[in-house]
């Protein structure tokens, strides 16, 4: 039994799993004591259930190191992330569901070549320390993004990131912009926008008019009294 606050934590080395060839499962596991938790070099992997307890990542440490950049081919599922983070080069067919991260814990997709197609970040909670850790984060520029779905997730304590957001603004005049940014994953990038102008006065002629730096931008034709509802996606399809 660890309790945990080890005074040589700081110093931990060495990797816990090595997964170094293909159709791997690994299942109901504690992993403590080591620098990486899980360093995977080849896919097909199946991890569920495993807590990772090792060295925490404000001190270098990573839980579940992903380097299979473009052939990623991993699923990760009911599992604890424990101050440790999750580290994926390149991610392609990744998927993180129904799992706890704790102390500012994340998920970091790292850029290679920068491409992320098919990756599923879904449904788990975050709790942080409320520095502004962002629950998944991108090392690197990526920009080759194809079915990237980060939805559904729950923090508290850490800054919520997303592919899809939905927003809306009050107000009185010509021009309604409704910000995106501190929500969107991938900087620069709508890729399909749905909104609806309520204006209880008037029957305004309205459109969209701009989507740069994540932020929506709708026009009406004369200046009324209006709310505008937003729906965006990261995703063109």
């Amino acid at each position: 039994m660890t309790a945990g606050s080890d005074p040589g934590e700081r110093g931990f080395t060495g990797t816990g799993i090595r997964l170094a060839g293909n159709d791997n499962s690994v299942s109901d596991v504690v992993i403590f004591s080591a620098e990486t938790g899980i360093m995977a070099t080849s896919g097909a992997n199946s991890i569920s259930g495993v807590h990772c307890y090792n060295k925490a990542t404000a001190f270098g440490g990573t839980g579940i190191y992903l380097k299979i950049p473009g052939l990623t081919q991993t699923w990760i599922s009911n599992s604890y992330m424990d101050y440790t983070s999750i580290v994926a080069e390149d991610p392609v067919l990744l998927h993180i569901s129904g799992s706890f991260f704790l102390g500012d814990a994340n998920v970091v997709l790292k850029a290679v070549n920068g491409v992320a197609k098919g990756v599923q970040i879904i449904g788990n909670l975050f709790n942080g320390r409320d520095k502004g850790v962002d629950i998944v984060q991108l090392d690197g520029e990526f920009p080759t993004v194809e079915q990237v779905y980060v939805q559904q997730n729950s923090a508290t304590g850490m800054t919520l990131k997303s592919t899809s957001a939905r927003g809306s603004m009050d107000g009185n005049g010509t021009l309604w912009t409704v910000d995106f940014s501190p929500v969107l994953l991938f900087p620069d990038r709508i890729g399909h926008v749905q909104y609806s102008l309520v204006a209880a006065d008037a029957f305004p002629g309205h459109t969209l008019r701009n989507l740069s730096g994540n932020q929506v931008v709708v026009a009406t034709d004369k200046a009324v009294s209006a709310t505008v509802h937003v729906l965006v996606d990261q995703n063109s399809s």
